[in-house]
């Protein structure tokens, strides 16, 4: 099931994987798409009408354990379908993790923020013996070289990260790689040698000075919010002054939401049996492809068609999701969807890759 010809020689253009493997990854992004659920047990029930389930749930299997899936790869697939903003790319990085048995399983990502979702470009699987699963500097400096082979320090515009991503060392080699960066503090962390909400009670300084904070210069801001239990959100950033750092610190909310997506509302990320890195993080590349998909589909369909009041309501996720779904459960004697414009936005290249993954009629193995 959808490993057309005519979807194969599109994603052949930018992955460089034999045919084999290129028909089984379309295969499982159709499964995904259409079970929602990343279980192969599920997924392996519709990636062929013309096998038995067993095979196909064991070439699943196979696929995960010997293929050695280039990553980076699909990170260069998304970035070269996407069209690059004007000041540059704004990321987004943090952590999603779940237990499994008694595995905990984190995987650290860096996506790129579009259109309010952020979308994976790099990730990389925690060893079990992480500190309270949180990363440290030495594996955010690694994901970040991973980063550099696809996208130069100087295509970043911003890069925002939450209160886990702070350290002396950690900002002083962002900053000397020439990357923008702006992160979230604790009210109590040390800022001119008070404590962050502290000093914004007192704060004399303009938003244009800096301030000391762990031995660095950097611009402060905070602002009141109305969340949880903090009163007030404190950034740090080495380029943007307070005002324009708050404001784009905001996006970084657009990695939470991809963790939604990628999970409950869509993929059920946290269904997998898998525990090994090494294979979470090829199955994370599969959804990752599935979700750009998905949401591309739903970009075109709210840009090109008259929706409801009710498909208004729903998310560009889940109107990409649900839409998909309901032509992937079409049988194959059913007539293709060639009468949707494509007018929007998005990259030429993108657009039809997507709708080549709806018009594409199942083949057999």
């Amino acid at each position: 099931m959808l490993t057309s010809l005519k979807l194969l020689s599109t994603i052949n253009k930018k992955l460089t994987w034999n045919k084999a493997r290129l028909k089984c990854t379309v295969s499982l992004i159709r499964s995904l798409i259409k079970n929602r659920t990343v279980n192969l047990v599920i997924a392996s029930t519709c990636m062929t009408d013309q096998t038995k389930k067993e095979s196909e749930y064991r070439k699943a299997q196979r696929f995960f354990e010997k293929f050695e899936m280039p990553l980076l790869e699909i990170g260069m697939f998304i970035l070269t379908s996407l069209s690059k903003p004007k000041k540059g790319w704004t990321l987004a990085m943090d952590r999603t993790n779940w237990k499994f048995g008694n595995t905990h399983i984190n995987i650290l990502t860096l996506g790129v923020v579009i259109k309010g979702i952020a979308i994976p470009v790099v990730w990389k699987v925690l060893p079990q013996k992480t500190k309270r699963g949180n990363s440290n500097t030495a594996q955010r400096i690694e994901i970040l070289k991973d980063l550099f082979q696809i996208m130069p320090a100087s295509s970043i515009y911003a890069l925002t990260m939450d209160r886990e991503f702070i350290g002396k060392t950690w900002l002083e080699w962002l900053d000397a790689q020439g990357v923008p960066f702006i992160v979230r503090i604790k009210k109590s962390h040390q800022v001119n040698g008070v404590g962050a909400a502290k000093y914004r009670q007192q704060q004399k300084l303009k938003s244009s000075e800096k301030v000391g904070i762990w031995g660095l210069n950097l611009y402060f801001g905070a602002k009141a919010i109305q969340r949880g239990r903090d009163s007030h959100l404190y950034v740090i950033s080495n380029r943007f002054e307070a005002k324009e750092a708050l404001k784009i610190y905001k996006q970084r909310w657009a990695i939470e939401l991809l963790f939604s997506h990628l999970k409950k509302r869509g993929f059920n990320l946290e269904s997998t049996h898998m525990t090994e890195g090494a294979k979470i993080e090829r199955l994370f590349g599969i959804v990752t492809l599935s979700f750009f998909a998905t949401y591309s589909w739903g970009i075109i369909l709210s840009m090109t068609t008259n929706l409801t009041v009710s498909e208004k309501r729903k998310s560009i996720f889940r109107l990409g999701l649900e839409s998909l779904m309901e032509l992937f459960d079409k049988r194959e004697g059913s007539p293709p969807s060639d009468d949707i414009p494509i007018e929007s936005h998005l990259s030429l290249e993108q657009s039809y890759y997507v709708i080549s993954m709806v018009n594409s009629k199942p083949e057999t193995a």
